[in-house]
């Protein structure tokens, strides 16, 4: 990736002109921080650069870069690759229109989101700005946001797109009705994929896990208690990285269905390290847990299931329930989350106590996924419910 900084250099006619001392720069790479940077380029904007400072600029821009892919483990892997997806596409279209990305200017993101708002949801848009400014601030480079003007326009397009009835999608509900038609479906079934489906389906209902930490569910997370239901154990979630875990506990019938998918796929629960979901071979069998090596890192672990996989587990739980004939939309990952959301305010719990069962850091995503419920539950619905014209 090019990172050659937008910057201003300083003809040799200009050298004896009386500037202030140009920043110093770490020359011991291990002791650079992204505001050495910083200083560096708002100096060389303010004042020019010589060819030697613009050199040295450039080499700290691309080592932060690789520091930084050195402590990506902070991250999720989802998060890790929306960063990646939508700053390529931001220095795709900066090479494509002979703009720098690294550091880009107010002028060149504001041009960027106009081209882009014709395209994509209002939400998408702020991803990339999200994608930008961290690059930005990852490497020291002055983050183009923090502009007065480009930050009213950019409100302007999400405001304009709002008007305009641009509402944000949210995922089909799978709710306990869905789960429970499922149940029934599949609790029998002689099909290991079934069976191992109507686990996850059940695990991701009660616990309202999403997609991605049902997949990082392993063998030692789960701890029975005795009475028939088990406590699983949630080390790292999207809001949750502090080290202390989440727990869950499981029913009855998420450990009867999930004892019988491990019974039946004949996986080794001894293998405390090991993903309790995995891949089946053409066969119908569990692919055995097979410690894998990742060529980029070196770090071995076991194999698991995929997001694809998850969601395509989502998907064919749609598909025989037959929910297309019905006008519902396509369940996808996230389904069971918006799903148990729904149902535990249908049943009266508050806001609060849902917050708290789907771990989130605030009741924002509770409003949006119980919007319709809690309108039913307003305190002027309620009072002129009964009312008659």
């Amino acid at each position: 990736m090019t990172t050659t900084p937008t910057l201003i250099t300083r003809h040799d006619s200009e050298a004896e002109r009386n500037y202030p001392p140009a920043p110093t720069l770490p020359r011991n790479l291990k002791e650079l921080r992204p505001e050495h940077v910083t200083k560096a380029i708002e100096y060389t904007r303010e004042y020019g650069a010589s060819k030697e400072m613009m050199q040295q600029i450039r080499v700290c821009i691309d080592y932060l870069l690789v520091e930084f892919s050195q402590r990506k483990d902070r991250y999720s892997d989802n998060t890790i690759d929306q960063l990646k997806t939508n700053w390529g596409i931001f220095v795709e279209w900066c090479a494509a229109n002979s703009h720098n990305s690294l550091p880009a200017t107010a002028e060149v993101l504001e041009e960027f989101l106009s081209y882009k708002s014709k395209q994509i949801h209002r939400n998408s848009i702020k991803s990339y700005i999200w994608a930008i400014s961290k690059m930005h601030r990852i490497t020291g480079c002055p983050d183009p946001m923090m502009d007065e003007i480009l930050r009213d326009k950019y409100v302007g397009i999400i405001r304009t797109k709002a008007k305009k009835g641009e509402r944000i999608r949210q995922a089909t509900a799978f709710r306990e009705r869905h789960l429970d038609q499922i149940t029934e479906y599949w609790r029998k079934s002689p099909s290991l994929k079934d069976r191992r489906n109507l686990a996850v389906l059940t695990l991701g209902y009660e616990s309202m896990l999403r997609i991605s930490e049902i997949a990082n569910i392993r063998f030692q997370d789960i701890e029975y208690i005795g009475d028939g239901t088990a406590i699983l154990t949630i080390p790292i979630t999207k809001t949750n990285h502090s080290g202390d875990p989440d727990t869950v506990l499981l029913s009855e019938i998420a450990v009867s269905v999930l004892a019988e998918y491990i019974e039946m796929s004949k996986l080794d629960a001894t293998i405390s390290e090991s993903f309790v979901f995995t891949s089946l071979t053409k066969h119908n069998r569990a692919i055995k847990q097979v410690v894998t090596v990742n060529k980029k890192t070196g770090e071995q672990d076991y194999r698991k299931l995929t997001t694809r996989q998850m969601e395509e587990t989502f998907y064919e739980c749609w598909e025989i329930l037959g929910l297309e004939s019905v006008g519902i939309s396509r369940f996808s990952g996230h389904s069971a989350r918006v799903g148990a959301c729904q149902d535990l305010l249908e049943e009266g719990y508050t806001v609060l106590q849902v917050q708290q069962a789907g771990r989130w850091s605030s009741p924002q995503m509770v409003l949006r996924y119980g919007r319709n419920i809690l309108a039913r539950e307003s305190a002027m619905a309620r009072k002129r419910a009964n009312r008659r014209y």
